[in-house]
């Protein structure tokens, strides 16, 4: 593990901007799917990143993608893991340091996405409004915008804007000027014991100093939102719940168009991965599951529409 940035041989940044698919050895195959599907649509470059540096398959390589592996050590000692989260889990805050020089913004995700369309290049140099870091407001905050989350009651402070560190956008420069990686590290070892893990740390020390992105740029899908994703038209899609896209728990779930690429990647390259039996099948939702989730979107398209009308297009940030 290094505090600097290794890249896979054979790998050369070409732009000042890059997106970032965060994942440990164990989830490369599903990051791969995101990271294709990124590749060669814009003026950007596109990573699979981790703790440890990785050899990529010659397809990813050859869709000039690259690995990059860093680990902060200012702050490893005091990041929580589990059985489910390693230290990927942190990628956005080793990445914030480790790139800094070599990319000016970053745009990190979590390998549980799926990208649809948009122009993540555009989002990467848009104006983030004097903040170091730009997020999707966690869909707790959707219909209910004021709500105070459970982190802030735990740390006893008011409600604030909250976001979801599934997309975050980082301007490294920013970033260290403002000293971020020694507030992440007196935070997490403060108080980020029983609160939670990256995204309690990054809302904990940022606290609504962030700028919000459209939730186009990470819808999270749950029962709750899968209908209005239709009407919405997101740009990236995000498995937030345990019902993986490659998982048999997402049979009648995830529609097939969101599944379609891991039934083509994963058993091409991926043969040993995890996938569910049905992968490739449509598969309908159970009658009584679609009635109440549908039932659920109907109360809420009032909040909703006034949610996603507060920003004009998909490049605008606004503040939280």
């Amino acid at each position: 593990m290094s505090d600097k940035a290794q890249f896979s041989d054979g790998f050369t940044p070409q732009h000042d901007v890059a997106v970032v698919v965060a994942c440990d050895a164990n989830y490369l195959p599903y990051a791969a799917v995101a990271a294709l599907q990124l590749a060669g649509r814009g003026e950007y470059d596109v990573l699979i990143g981790g703790p440890e540096p990785l050899s990529l398959p010659a397809f990813l390589q050859n869709a000039e993608i690259g690995h990059v592996a860093a680990v902060d050590r200012e702050i490893l000692d005091a990041l929580p893991t589990d059985a489910r989260r390693s230290i990927a889990t942190y990628m956005e805050l080793f990445f914030a340091r480790a790139l800094h020089g070599i990319y000016r913004r970053i745009l990190v995700l979590d390998s549980d996405v799926i990208f649809e369309r948009g122009d993540p290049g555009r989002l990467l140099r848009a104006d983030m409004l004097g903040h170091a870091v730009a997020a999707v407001r966690d869909n707790r905050q959707w219909r209910t915008p004021k709500r105070r989350v459970r982190e802030f009651r735990q740390l006893g402070r008011p409600a604030a804007p909250y976001f979801n560190a599934g997309v975050v956008m980082i301007d490294t420069d920013a970033w260290a000027q403002a000293g971020l990686t020694a507030k992440a590290a007196d935070f997490a070892r403060n108080h980020l014991a029983g609160l939670g893990r990256d995204q309690a740390l990054m809302n904990g020390m940022l606290y609504g100093d962030w700028a919000e992105i459209s939730p186009l740029w990470n819808w999270q899908f749950t029962w709750s939102s899968a209908q209005l994703m239709a009407v919405a038209d997101p740009c990236i899609v995000h498995f937030i719940g345990p019902h993986k896209p490659w998982l048999d728990s997402a049979d009648g779930i995830v529609p097939l168009r969101l599944r379609q690429d891991y039934a083509r990647i994963l058993p091409a390259h991926f043969p040993d991965a995890p996938r569910g039996a049905r992968l490739g099948l449509r598969n309908l939702p159970d009658r009584r599951d679609l009635g109440k989730s549908m039932f659920k979107q109907w109360r809420a398209v009032g909040p909703m529409l006034d949610y996603l009308n507060r920003f004009p297009d998909e490049y605008t940030l606004l503040e939280p």
